[in-house]
């Protein structure tokens, strides 16, 4: 099972960098004036989503970046997807609207649709236990992610060994990594941690996805399906 832990951004200046540039690209999506109507809109520009795309690849470099320069020997391999057995929790709200923006038109959408909702349900469920047999919130939350990791449920985006939405994958799933062999991620052996985005731009980041405001949950699964229950909102393509 996962046993998270962080390891601090480096301070040399290409680290430093991408940092300062994560935090201009999450500042101009903020900065983006249709985030405040969005509740009643329903509508984001494409200029938005085109940030997110590029706040993510300077993400992709500040991990990659970070791991070679402290030397980690990170397990982690394509094709593993250990990870997608797990609940992809702490997901931003525009990163539910992006998702589903590029899933919407799909063939197999209703297919994802509908397992997603099956995973949500499960969720659910286990919280519920979890809840009744005492703790705070965050304690909670933990025994029901553990339980979920435990039955081992692929991702609903999940084709084979293969993430289906790969380049638009929110921030979770981009931060976690192993230091021990794949298998044993959802194992009390496993040792893992996550390299989150640095302190100002996830702050930026948390800022405007509170301002979205509609009602969706940080766990991936469920996020998507309050989203697509919002029928109301205008169709993507429209300006």
């Amino acid at each position: 099972m996962q046993d998270t832990l962080s390891i601090p951004s480096l301070r040399d200046p290409e680290s430093l960098r991408l940092a300062a540039e994560m935090a201009r690209i999450a500042t101009e999506m903020a900065a983006c004036e249709d985030v405040d109507r969005f509740a009643a809109s329903g509508w984001l520009p494409d200029r938005f989503f085109d940030l997110l795309d590029g706040f993510y690849a300077v993400y992709d470099n500040y991990i990659t970046h970070n791991i070679g320069a402290s030397r980690l020997r990170i397990q982690c391999k394509a094709g593993c997807a250990r990870c997608c057995r797990q609940a992809v929790h702490g997901v931003y709200s525009f990163e539910i609207i992006s998702l589903y923006r590029q899933l919407r038109s799909r063939l197999d959408y209703p297919r994802i649709h509908d397992a997603f909702l099956r995973q949500a349900n499960e969720f659910q469920a286990l919280a519920a236990d979890a809840g009744a047999a005492g703790g705070d919130a965050g304690d909670v939350l933990t025994r029901a992610l553990r339980a979920y990791a435990a039955k081992g449920n692929a991702c609903a985006l999940l084709a084979g060994s293969q993430c289906g939405a790969y380049e638009h994958r929110p921030v979770p799933c981009r931060m976690y990594h192993s230091l021990t062999d794949p298998i044993l991620c959802v194992t009390p052996l496993g040792h893992t941690f996550n390299l989150e985005p640095p302190a100002e731009a996830a702050e930026i980041l948390a800022g405007l996805s509170d301002r979205l405001a509609f009602p969706y949950s940080e766990f991936l699964a469920q996020g998507l399906v309050v989203f697509a229950a919002q029928r109301q909102f205008r169709p993507w393509n429209m300006s």
